[in-house]
């Protein structure tokens, strides 16, 4: 079955039109599976503290993803003896959050599961609030102890409504577009048999 064109000429088939809905139902579902995870694309690492001595040990500290947004961030601890320089596997590493502005706090023991090496501590720490949290790591081992102070920004979770609104017009135009090429393309091959 084919859409006539005003002047009688065949137009545009329905095999097309389905074709063009079905890769515009794809790009919206592509977008909200990008929308939904948050350690994906522009999702980089911060480093709170960057190798460096802290009270009894060397510290290495990041957090994930950058910008962090609503939802679950990853803190990442490496703890280093200050005289041997070898990785400590043993310490209690603890990182604790708090927003001010409501008094929610959360605190979660940083451990080697999840953590991407044997030597990291990882916490995976659900922040359900926008916000300023003030955040402390500290770690404590045989050497002694190390606290790090640091200020995590938290924002609302990106929208891709933009990018929804502006692609599903342009996606229309192309659609019209190729659609007037298909039949004028059909026209000359009309014209010159």
């Amino acid at each position: 079955m084919m859409l006539k064109s005003p002047r009688g000429s065949a137009g545009i088939p329905w095999r097309w039109i389905v074709a063009g809905l079905l890769v515009l139902l794809l790009i919206i579902l592509g977008v909200r599976a990008a929308a939904a995870e948050n350690l994906g694309p522009g999702g980089g690492t911060r480093i709170i503290v960057g190798d460096e001595v802290i009270g009894d040990y060397r510290l290495l500290v990041t957090s994930a993803p950058n910008p962090a947004v609503v939802g679950p961030v990853t803190f990442v601890v490496r703890v280093s003896d200050l005289q041997t320089g070898a990785k400590v596997r043993d310490a209690q590493v603890e990182v604790a959050l708090a927003l001010a502005q409501t008094g929610q706090s959360v605190r979660q023991t940083a451990t080697h599961a999840d953590a991407g090496s044997e030597i990291d501590y990882a916490a995976h720490i659900p922040l359900e609030q926008e916000g300023i949290w003030d955040g402390v790591v500290r770690v404590t081992g045989a050497a002694g102890s190390s606290e790090v102070t640091f200020v995590q920004r938290v924002t609302a979770p990106r929208s891709y409504a933009t990018v929804i609104l502006v692609g599903i017009p342009f996606l229309a135009i192309l659609v019209v577009f190729g659609a007037m090429w298909y039949a004028r393309s059909g026209e000359r091959k009309t014209t010159q048999s």
